[in-house]
């Protein structure tokens, strides 16, 4: 005769497959939380970069742009010109720039085919005596869809031009960084003044 705690004891072979169902399906949704958990970080950390890498732009964009120097009227030299995508200037370029020191230089701003916003400067020279040398290309922010410039009308109350031909230095100048549809990047238009303050450089 069976003792009468042998029913209370251990487990039937449905119990047990039940716990192991459960523990499975537990595992496979910590596994995927996991990944998500990861997924999430890793997206976080390239938008952080991402983002810095547009903070250092801003930074190199209004320094270079401050320091733009006036048009020379006696030569024609310096100044600024551009369009509704690109500008070139003269400017004091900084150390870091693949200078060796703080020179002159003649610098463009466009994006290129491969939708790359580019800074491009050589030596500025008032007269080449033999030809200028090609000049050096600086990647800055990678994805972008066009550059917008806009240039402000002196004396205009607030009117932006899509064009600057006068190489005089326009009171402002408006860049705005258009990444395609769909990017999580999105910066506000950088609004600088050439010539700010040059006491200071």
């Amino acid at each position: 005769m069976p003792h009468p705690a042998a029913h209370g004891s251990g487990f039937t072979l449905l119990e047990v497959l039940v716990t192991l169902v459960v523990l499975g399906l537990l595992m496979v949704t910590l596994t995927q939380g996991t990944r998500v958990g990861l997924r999430a970080w890793a997206m976080d950390g390239n938008v952080a970069q991402r983002v810095n890498g547009l903070e250092t732009t801003d930074r190199a964009l209004r320094q270079l742009i401050e320091r733009a120097l006036p048009q020379d009227l006696r030569s024609n030299d310096g100044g600024l010109v551009g369009d509704a995508h690109a500008l070139s200037f003269t400017t004091t370029l900084p150390e870091g720039y693949g200078a060796r020191s703080t020179h002159e230089a003649d610098v463009s701003l466009r994006v290129s085919s491969d939708h790359r916003l580019e800074l491009l400067w050589r030596p500025h020279y008032s007269r080449w005596i033999v030809q200028p040398p090609a000049p050096s290309v600086i990647p800055l922010v990678d994805g972008v869809e066009r550059l917008d410039v806009g240039y402000l009308e002196p004396g205009s109350q607030g009117r932006w031009s899509a064009a600057w031909p006068k190489r005089a230095l326009p009171p402002l100048v408006r860049l705005r960084i258009v990444f395609p549809a769909g990017d999580e990047r999105h910066w506000p238009d950088i609004v600088i003044a050439p010539m700010r303050d040059p006491l200071a450089w």
